[in-house]
């Protein structure tokens, strides 16, 4: 167990097992997933608590999506068989046709893995490449999981701190990325837009770390489930259209957040062909395929109207907006980068205290539960991650609930 990490003391611990795998003693449940249980428990005991806490949009799959799996399910004779191991021939098609036209790369479906969301191509990709030992660079603070999966892969997580600036938001930086580089790194991840600052990274940062790695054998994990979520114009730049990057660039592409599709737990992950022949044989050992009628709603989602997508984009800058003024009215508490992008903000606070005690406070005498920023590699501590994916009033009413909260206990700290 990393305790630095851990906001339930229980986890990991194996006093009455016989001993486990060594892979397991520096990782630990996610601290969102613990923070979503703290505050499920309170629920049970009949408290009233609001979430600022898990990434999940309030918004459902659009109707023509659950349609066309309700069509399947009835007409389809084989829906309940796996599919190939790679997926859906027609699902892998139409993935190939999006990604070529987004990269201007050549892209066949050969190079396409149907997968159960983005994370497990992350693992994958993490199974794959990382020899115990290896190091992989993670730009910090950086999605929790991230850290866990390289620990799970025998590797070392190597975070280098992002730059980070009230008036410009947060910047890769490179200079520190090409100093923390090693004969044992393995592979850069890239999210873009990143979870959980909301940051948006510049084309020129991007290009810069490009032509470091060129010269280099490391490989480029690429997050790109956010890549729909871009607010006020912000310009959008995908490392992987860099086409000398390649044949050492792995893509892990998800349907959840963009038409709502989170429980469908459906995605996919582009790379060269050579490549995706190792991959499988993580897949294969993993789960066999994706879950078939995930990969029918899927085949709806990309393939229907659009339009859907600019509706949750609109809605969710609005809570983008709303949840920046709520801060706004409480500078003496927080102070944050605007996020660009997804549907998170990362304020810095102002008391001596962890980023565990704060939410476990927040949790306990607020009713509220947000996310520590520890949980997201060092560089998050006096952080909170603050989800904007709730509903309005959500918002809202968790605001009203922490601005109480401070007005009470600031005279304290």
């Amino acid at each position: 167990m990393n305790n630095n990490r851990s906001v339930l003391t229980s986890t990991g611990d194996t006093v009455d097992l016989p001993e486990l795998a060594v892979r397991l003693k520096n990782t630990s449940v996610s601290v969102i997933k613990e923070m979503t249980y703290l505050g499920a428990l309170e629920q049970n005991k009949g408290k009233d608590i609001v979430s600022l806490g898990v990434g999940l949009p309030f918004y459902p799959a659009p109707d023509f999506i659950h349609q066309h799996a309700i069509k399947a399910i009835k007409n389809k004779k084989d829906i309940d068989k796996y599919t190939l191991l790679t997926g859906l021939p027609e699902l892998r098609t139409i993935t190939a046709a999006l990604s070529q036209k987004l990269l201007g790369i050549e892209t066949s479906s050969d190079d396409i893995l149907i997968t159960p969301g983005s994370m497990a191509g992350l693992l994958y990709s993490m199974l794959t490449l990382v020899n115990p030992g290896d190091e992989v660079i993670l730009p910090s603070p950086y999605f929790s999981s991230y850290g866990e999966q390289v620990s799970i892969a025998g590797g070392i997580a190597v975070p280098v701190p992002m730059i980070e600036d009230k008036k410009t938001g947060y910047r890769l930086d490179v200079v520190n990325i090409k100093k923390a580089i090693t004969k044992k790194t393995k592979a850069v991840v890239i999210n873009n837009p990143q979870n959980p600052t909301g940051a948006v990274f510049l084309e020129e940062d991007l290009r810069s770390l490009a032509e470091i790695l060129y010269e280099t054998k490391i490989y480029v994990i690429t997050d790109e489930v956010y890549d729909f979520l871009i607010y006020d114009d912000t310009s959008y730049f995908n490392i992987a259209s860099i086409k000398k990057l390649w044949p050492r660039v792995i893509r892990c592409c998800s349907l959840s957040k963009k038409y709502g599709m989170m429980g469908w737990r459906i995605g996919f992950l582009h790379t060269n062909k050579k490549l995706l022949m190792h991959i499988l044989k993580i897949h294969d050992a993993n789960i066999v395929c994706a879950p078939h009628i995930s990969q029918e709603a899927a085949i709806a989602a990309l393939t229907g109207p659009q339009g859907v997508v600019n509706n949750h984009r609109k809605w969710l800058k609005r809570n983008r907006d709303i949840i920046c003024k709520r801060l706004d009215n409480l500078p003496d508490l927080f102070s944050y980068v605007k996020p660009c992008g997804t549907y998170y903000v990362f304020p810095r606070y102002n008391l001596p205290i962890s980023s565990i005690e704060f939410a476990k406070k927040l949790l306990y005498e607020a009713a509220v539960v947000t996310v520590p920023g520890i949980g997201f590699g060092p560089e998050g501590e006096y952080h909170l991650r603050l989800s904007f994916g709730s509903p309005e009033d959500a918002i809202n009413k968790s605001f009203d609930r922490i601005e109480l909260w401070w007005n009470v206990k600031k005279r304290s700290f």
